[in-house]
């Protein structure tokens, strides 16, 4: 356990191993309120008191909820302090644009906007991604809590940027959780792989282990990370992800899938068809290399791109199954260049999944299944070509399948 330095400023960081991993939530239909783990617990303590301290642009309590009627459930909230008061997006124009120090990025926040760095200190990888969930000790060190005792340590040392560096004066990545100071629902906070790395948002292999272990920490059912792609509606050219909590089952934690190659399936539900792996049956490294595949065929052919992770049961299960596990979406679609969409509601990684925040009053209380339908329509690519890239990941699939 170490206090971690930034700028002046204690920065708390949260360790944890693979122990700590909740690898089957309880499901939906069970009708209770979902459980915390250690991890949630922190989280949001520390939200709160980010809220209470006034870092944030604005609170929550104004948000409205509506399920619109209809077989999709699609889930509308009102939150028209995040249309008026968010910080404005960057100009984005490329699918590649560079990164741009001069620009802002996460390592700008104020120190009041931190949650904690995470480090995995566990040696080796996950072994099963579907063994029975383990121990749940994971520990902050700020001078806080360690398995509920104050503990710090002179494990790490951090330079002045707040670059950790081992005993060997090597550096490795500090991975940020940070709040979203225009939140969109409680415990709204943004993931930031690698935050000192000054990488574009774009999903590295790395970014996509953190991602998925930072659910794993999470005994929340409605934990939820999402990740826009430049030209997909990302307000930042700055690696990261969102991360919230939702109270509202939605059609991706439990609709069925259809089986393509290998890791692959394919999510048709929705207006925009996309491509859905799960944790069961594999590891976080697996997982993680299977998105990677295909984000990185997307960005490399100027695809723009929406990823979305939530718990849900595993594919083929019931809705009231509980063996649970970890669904990751990827849905391509068209380039958005220029100032986001002065609709309803703006179509990126969460509304993909059912979960609209709404602008404006009229679209709040008016807005029909059909509407929504509409609206996401308009981020879907061409049939042609979402089959050009359905080919492709079918391929993808039966090259790894074949080579096993």
């Amino acid at each position: 356990m170490s206090i971690v330095q930034d700028s002046g400023s204690e920065v708390a960081r949260y360790d944890y191993t693979e122990d700590d991993f909740v690898l089957h939530t309880a499901p939906w239909a069970d009708g209770q309120p979902s459980q915390l783990s250690p991890f949630d617990k922190e989280l949001h303590k520390r939200w709160d008191a980010a809220m209470a301290a006034g870092a944030f642009r604005y609170g929550i309590d104004h948000i409205l909820t509506r399920i619109i009627p209809g077989s999709k459930g699609y889930v509308g909230q009102l939150n028209t302090l995040r249309a008026t008061e968010r910080r404005k997006p960057q100009e984005i124009s490329s699918v590649s644009q560079p990164f741009n120090p001069k620009a802002f990025n996460f390592t700008w926040i104020k120190p009041g906007e931190v949650i904690f760095d995470l480090h995995n200190t566990t040696d080796g990888p996950l072994k099963n991604g579907d063994a029975s969930a383990a121990g749940e000790a994971g520990h902050v060190s700020d001078g806080a809590v360690t398995n509920g005792h104050a503990q710090t340590t002179e494990a790490a040392q951090v330079s002045a940027n707040g670059v950790e560096h081992s005993a060997e004066g090597k550096k490795s990545a500090v991975h940020r959780l940070v709040i979203n100071v225009s939140p969109m629902e409680y415990g709204h906070c943004l993931l930031v792989p690698d935050v000192f790395g000054e990488r574009p948002q774009v999903l590295t292999l790395t970014a996509l282990k953190v991602a998925i272990e930072t659910l794993l920490l999470c005994k929340h059912r409605g934990a939820r990370l999402g990740f826009n792609s430049l030209c997909a509606l990302s307000s930042v050219n700055h690696q990261h992800f969102h991360m919230y909590y939702f109270t509202y089952e939605q059609i991706v934690d439990h609709y069925p899938v259809d089986h393509l190659a290998g890791d692959y399936y394919e999510f048709t539900s929705l207006p925009c068809p996309g491509f859905v792996m799960q944790l069961h049956g594999t590891t976080v490294e697996g997982l993680a290399r299977s998105a990677h595949k295909i984000s990185s065929y997307l960005h490399e052919n100027d695809i723009a791109h929406n990823l979305f992770m939530c718990r849900g049961v595993a594919f083929g299960e019931k809705r009231d199954s509980t063996l649970t596990t970890i669904r990751l979406f990827i849905w391509p679609r068209k380039k958005f260049i220029g100032n986001k969409s002065s609709e309803e509601f703006n179509v990126a990684c969460i509304e993909l999944g059912g979960h609209l925040p709404i602008k404006e009053e009229a679209g709040y209380y008016n807005l029909t299944e059909e509407d929504v339908d509409k609206i996401i329509e308009t981020a879907c690519l061409s049939e042609e070509h979402y089959q050009e890239i359905k080919a492709t990941v079918i391929k993808m699939g039966q090259e790894v399948s074949n080579a096993s």
